[in-house]
């Protein structure tokens, strides 16, 4: 299908130019479609700062589980240590 011009006869069969028919309803989905992008990623975005945020939580240890007997996790290393 062709692109139609501006000032073709609409493709609706109107008998009305194109910019005067669909040009208008068309370009406002376009642009519909772009707010909708738009607002997903600041959706996105927000839920990847929530989530960093929450990762560097003081409380946040990072140990994988229940601290074995007569060890304690280092955040640091990243791995279990001796309990002195």
């Amino acid at each position: 299908m062709k692109k139609l011009g501006r000032n073709e006869p609409c493709h609706c069969g109107s008998g009305k130019k194109y910019k005067n028919c669909h040009l208008k309803s068309e370009d406002n989905t376009k642009g519909k479609n772009k707010v909708f992008i738009l607002v997903a990623l600041l959706i996105l975005f927000a839920i990847m700062g929530v989530l960093i945020a929450n990762m560097n939580d003081k409380n946040y240890s990072g140990a994988p589980g229940p601290a074995p007997e007569g060890k304690v996790w280092s955040a640091e290393h990243g791995h279990w240590h001796d309990a002195r």
